[in-house]
């Protein structure tokens, strides 16, 4: 079940976050990186959940970058993911 959505700017780029709460009373957030790519964070509770997702996307965001910059690949035009 959808509790909570929120953005996060990174890089000039807003990504959307997304928490859930499953039936067995954790909490995940969800943010779309691209196509068939998702980062996702679970915690015991929103607030903890949405820190550490806050505190993790910057990461995984610069990590895909330079993963796609050393494979050749084109970069996306920036802009807002959701």
């Amino acid at each position: 079940m959808l509790l909570h959505s929120t953005e996060l700017e990174v890089n000039g780029e807003t990504f959307s976050i997304n928490i859930f709460c499953s039936s067995a009373g954790r909490f995940f957030a969800k943010t779309c990186l691209g196509e068939d790519d998702y980062i996702i964070t679970d915690g015991s509770s929103l607030p903890e959940t949405l820190q550490k997702h806050e505190n993790l996307l910057p990461l995984a965001i610069g990590t895909r970058e330079l993963t796609q910059s050393y494979l050749g690949y084109p970069r996306r035009p920036r802009g807002r993911r959701v």
